[in-house]
This record gives C-alpha cells, structure tokens and sequence, in this order.
C-alpha cells in the first residue's frame, strides 16, 4: 500500500514540475499571426476609449448644461470611466500576452518591450483611477483643479509610454513591417 501511494506522489510531483517548464516555455506565433492579435487587440482598446471618452465627455456636458454641477456624480462617472479604461487596457494586454512573442529575431524582447510599455499605460491608468476616487467634492473648483491636474498626469504617462514604443524601432523587422502592411486592421490603429 505505502509502495502505491509512493507511486501516486512521484507520478504527482512529476505532473506538477512538467506543468511548472511548460509553463515557462515561452510561446511564439508566426509575424501574421503576431501581428494580427496586437493591431485586433490595441484597435479594440482604442475603440473603446474613445467611445468610453464620448460617453464622459457627453455626461459632463449634460451636467454643465443643467447649471449647477453634482461634483460627487461627476466624479462617480470620472472613477467609472477610468475602471472601464482599466479593465479594457487588461484585456488588451491579456490577448497579446496570450499570443506568444513574434518568431522573428528579437521577438521576445519586442513582446517584452510591448507589454512593459503596455503595463506602464496600465499602472497609469490604475493610479488615476485610484487618484480619481479621492478627488475632493466639497466644491467644484477644487474638484475641477485637481482633475485637471490628474488629466495632465495621464497626459505624461502616454507620453512616456510613446517613448517606450520608439525605443523598439530597433529590433523592426521586414517580417512584422510586411504583416502589418497586410493586416486590415493594422491600417486602423490611431484612428
């Protein structure tokens, strides 16, 4: 009985370390492929920001036309937009990370420089959203200072974030470069 149980365990512990190396093999996909899953992903993203953003932006300008300004429900909408904004920057970099590196020369660090950049918009908009939840609400000059002062801070970290995508222009290659000529998709991010 001790001699199967034994068994059992080694047959266990063997699983769990197999489990362990898959897990930290590093996938890949074709350029095209590649490709595809990060001009899909980030053309959602940016759909959905901006359509987020014309929600917001027509809410604030219904409230300003009523007159007088309900801070707290303004902020409410502030703080809901940022967490839709947050969830979606999850997701996108969820679906790159999912696809894998691209198989070209360099793709792991290009993967790597993606999600780093990714995860620093991410970090970004999770502490605006946090920053947001504070906002004061007493008055509305107080409240409008401080989220405009919170929209620059965004404002920088996109800026940033740009920077870090420039430094990958080093490791372009004629693989990815053509994929995205190919891909419909490609054509419409940023727009």
């Amino acid at each position: 009985m001790r001699i199967k149980s034994l068994a059992v365990t080694a047959s266990l512990l063997l699983a769990l370390v197999l489990s362990g190396v898959a897990a930290g093999a590093q996938k890949s996909s074709p350029p095209k492929t590649w490709v595809s899953a990060f001009c899909g992903s980030v053309v959602t993203w940016e759909k959905t920001v901006k359509s987020d953003t014309a929600k917001l932006n027509a809410t604030l300008l219904t409230l300003k036309k009523g007159g007088k300004v309900n801070v707290p429900s303004v902020k409410a909408k502030l703080v809901g937009f940022l967490g839709a904004v947050v969830h979606s920057t999850d997701k996108m970099i969820s679906q790159i990370k999912h696809v894998g590196a691209p198989d070209v020369k360099n793709g792991s660090k290009i993967q790597s420089g993606v999600l780093s950049a990714f995860n620093q918009l991410d970090t970004a908009f999770k502490q605006a959203k946090s920053s947001a939840q504070k906002l004061p609400t007493g008055s509305a000059k107080a409240f409008s200072t401080k989220a405009e002062a919170l929209a620059q801070t965004i404002q920088s970290s996109a800026n940033r974030i740009g920077v870090a995508f420039s430094a990958l222009d080093k490791y372009s290659t004629k693989e990815l470069n053509d994929a995205a000529k190919n891909d419909k998709t490609c054509a419409k991010l940023g727009g």
